[in-house]
């Protein structure tokens, strides 16, 4: 289902569902993170499901928190994003020990680009392009409309570039979540597609 207008990158909270039909398969990301061929196998399979709060801390601070759940036995994953650039650390059954930073992402301005007008990651180094195209402008165009991620798995050896948003898939406007994952010289760009279930 299509997210209704009211449902914004400033208002994320409810339930989402990603959809099988819309979004990239995973599996070439999810080798890269070293998740075994039997795992991969069950996580396709398996419907995905999200309830994400959005509050603000005492600061200021936006926080969201994500709740997943997962069918077919597989155990659901808690993540939570801080958007000010902070690192937290993620210890996760499925994925190991990742080290998470996330902020506000201004993709068409100046805020977060480089001397050279290049748009660059929480990182600091130069965002890929696909991360940055195919996305609805919504909102204050004086705000930032989308969030930027970046999780890091040391002892794996991986890192996944996340960008939030929302799209238009199909002729709908959905949520979406673009993912560049690397190791080493390989890397797999996946882009998931959200059903919006409603603020359940």
């Amino acid at each position: 289902m299509a997210a209704p207008p009211e449902i914004t990158i400033n208002n994320l909270e409810g339930t989402w569902r990603m959809s099988k039909t819309l979004s990239d398969n995973m599996d070439p990301a999810l080798e890269l993170q070293g998740m075994p061929w039997i795992l991969r196998k069950a996580v396709s399979f398996a419907t995905i499901t999200g309830q994400l709060s959005q509050t603000r801390d005492e600061k200021g601070i936006t926080v969201i928190e994500v709740v997943q759940t997962a069918t077919g036995g597989i155990k659901g994953e808690n993540e939570i994003y801080r958007l000010d650039g902070s690192e937290t650390t993620l210890g996760s059954g499925m994925f190991g020990v990742q080290k998470i930073r996330s902020r506000w992402l201004d993709i068409s301005g100046t805020e977060n680009a480089n001397e050279a007008g290049r748009p660059v990651n929480i990182a600091g180094k130069p965002t890929n392009p696909w991360l940055l195209e195919g996305w609805l402008r919504e909102g204050d165009p004086d705000s930032p409309g989308h969030i930027n991620a970046l999780v890091v798995n040391e002892k794996a050896g991986w890192t996944s570039e996340q960008v939030w948003g929302f799209a238009d898939i199909e002729g709908s406007r959905r949520r979406v979540t673009k993912f560049l994952v690397s190791k080493g010289s390989e890397t797999a760009k996946i882009l998931t597609v959200y059903d919006w279930l409603g603020k359940k």
